[in-house]
């Protein structure tokens, strides 16, 4: 199910980086992670790559990046967004592999992995078999970078939505969306259910791994909300756009703002 609906999501799985001023700055987050724990030369597993927003970022970082994902229809568009950047080089080779099967892939150990766009939220239940099979591709003191959806973020960031939600299925079922964080098909933008994490249940995801968390942060905080304003600044003041991204930098990494972006992006280290 995963794969067929991002093959029908297709090229919505590029452009949605930039569809409003909080999406750019989450696209800016995760790439500042990328920039702290990717060195030059490094060989990078990047599991979910969908339409290449992120292998292009590796690939400027001097990665060499073994790239894999459960939608064939995003593999193809890899291709072509890879070529259109010159980046093609840096890309050591490319597979269908699902999070849950990563034990498949007979490269590794990789100095670094990884998983951004929500991976972990499209398995569910299964997290920990994930997270495992992020955890055994990287080797012995590797990082792996995570991106899950935020429960909280995301009722705050979409809440009229949510507001349609109730008119059409009732409160009672908006209710249990946000006390579980399991998001059925019918409420998905994608047409897959994923399940939305909080910062204290991702955390407690990672003890159970005995894996050290090194980072955390939301995606985005200031600039939700506020999108008439960020696109006047990124259209008119660009100093004043650099400067919000500098803030966003540092009140997403505070502890209260964790559960308060539309993403979490969380950087752990493998014993």
């Amino acid at each position: 199910m995963v794969s067929d609906a991002f093959d029908l999501y297709g090229e919505r799985e590029w452009e949605r980086h930039e569809r409003s001023p909080f999406a750019r700055v989450s696209l800016h987050l995760h790439r500042r992670y990328l920039e702290r724990f990717i060195q030059p030369g490094n060989r990078v597993l990047e599991v979910g790559s969908g339409a290449g927003r992120f292998t292009v970022e590796l690939a400027r970082l001097g990665a060499h990046v073994w790239v894999t994902d459960i939608s064939p229809g995003q593999l193809e568009l890899h291709v072509r967004h890879l070529a259109e950047n010159g980046l093609e080089e840096a890309v050591e080779r490319r597979e269908i592999v699902d999070l849950l099967d990563l034990g498949s892939i007979d490269r590794g150990p990789f100095d670094a992995v990884v998983c951004y766009g929500g991976p972990l939220s499209f398995v569910m239940d299964e997290a920990d078999v994930g997270l495992e099979g992020l955890l055994e591709a990287a080797r012995p003191g590797g990082y792996v970078l995570i991106g899950v959806m935020s429960r909280l973020g995301s009722l705050r960031t979409y809440l009229s939505t949510a507001e349609e939600e109730i008119r059409a299925y009732g409160v009672e079922e908006m209710d249990r969306v946000v006390s579980t964080g399991e998001l059925p098909v019918h409420h998905s933008s994608l047409g897959a259910p994923m399940h939305l994490y909080t910062w204290a249940e991702l955390a407690r995801l990672f003890s159970r791994h005995g894996c050290e968390v090194v980072a955390a942060s939301a995606a985005n905080f200031v600039s939700i909300g506020n999108d008439e304003l960020c696109e006047r600044w990124l259209a008119q003041e660009p100093e004043l756009w650099e400067r919000l991204l500098a803030w966003e930098e540092l009140a997403c990494a505070q502890p209260g703002a964790l559960d308060a972006g539309t993403h979490i992006i969380a950087v752990v280290r493998r014993e």
